[in-house]
């Protein structure tokens, strides 16, 4: 079996110390603070000085996404040691990051001609696209093949959910994600937003008044869920995420364990620029992917 690189865009979130200790290789978006000068996520502007600027100095970063030159980059190396490649991307929805990593896979197909390179639109971010990405890792450990792997994610990503809460809706006006008339409204009513990304689209959940009735309703939408699909939580694995409110994940964290006792649990994240500079500070979601031996790969 050649052997192969798991790749993704920095919009999952992953983090140094999970990337490193499974192997997947990370291929960061840019943050620019001024709108002018842009650096790559993490690896030269940290995640503190980030949410700091949008919290302290309430300001509104913009991100960029990967260039094809930094898919090149990042995956020449590996085939040049004869590895074949695959790589997830953010759900196009949010971002047109598969298109550059596309672009980068077509011209290295040129060089590399007897190379697997294969580029998945995930339909998902941040915390449910880690979590596919943790399943492919222990595939790849369980001696599974790339095209297993490939198998996999296009089946997880169906299946993937990110339940979150926002703390405001001007991040989103900015961004262009709501209109300006649905900012207004959420503003003079102080209300909460409830996003539920599914199928690599963003629906809306509801909206609650205050940010413990929100908590409660995201719980809530998880238990439906499961009930409406008839899918066993025993099946999947989650984690929370969270922009800056890490007071609140313990709780949460415990009423989702309550609801759903069989389900793995891995750590808690932050959620990276990518997704806060849309979503801004306060926000606060649950995210599960299901596990590879459900599917009996």
């Amino acid at each position: 079996m050649t052997d192969y690189q798991i790749f993704s865009d920095g919009a999952c979130d992953i983090g140094k110390e999970l990337e490193k200790e499974l192997n997947i290789s990370l291929i960061p978006f840019y943050i620019s603070l001024d709108h002018e000068k842009y650096f790559k996520e993490i690896e030269e502007i940290s995640l503190d000085k980030y949410y700091k600027f949008m919290i302290e100095q309430n300001g509104y970063p913009k991100t960029s996404l990967p260039s094809v030159q930094d898919f090149i980059d990042a995956f020449r190396p590996a085939l040049q040691e004869g590895k074949d490649i695959i790589c997830t991307t953010v759900t196009p929805s949010l971002s047109s990051s598969i298109q550059s990593a596309t672009t980068a896979k077509m011209m290295l197909e040129e060089e590399f001609p007897n190379a697997k390179i294969y580029v998945v639109n995930s339909w998902n971010i941040t915390g449910s696209l880690a979590l596919i990405l943790v399943e492919m890792a222990r595939m790849k450990r369980a001696g599974k093949t790339i095209d297993e792997v490939l198998e996999y994610v296009e089946q997880a990503k169906i299946d993937a959910r990110i339940h979150f809460m926002v703390g405001a809706l001007n991040h989103l006006e900015v961004g262009g994600r709501i209109g300006k008339l649905a900012a207004l409204s959420g503003s003079i009513l102080k209300i909460k937003p409830l996003i539920i990304l599914k199928g690599g689209e963003i629906n809306v959940g509801g909206a609650v008044r205050s940010r413990k009735k929100g908590l409660a309703k995201l719980v809530e939408i998880s238990k439906e869920h499961f009930k409406a699909t008839g899918e066993n939580p025993k099946d999947y694995l989650a984690q929370i995420g969270t922009t800056n409110d890490w007071e609140e994940v313990p709780e949460f964290e415990a009423e989702l364990k309550k609801v759903f006792p069989e389900m793995e649990f891995i750590s808690p994240f932050q959620i990276g620029a990518t997704v806060a500079s849309h979503t801004g500070p306060g926000t606060i979601g649950f995210c599960f992917a299901k596990k590879y031996q459900a599917y009996h790969l």
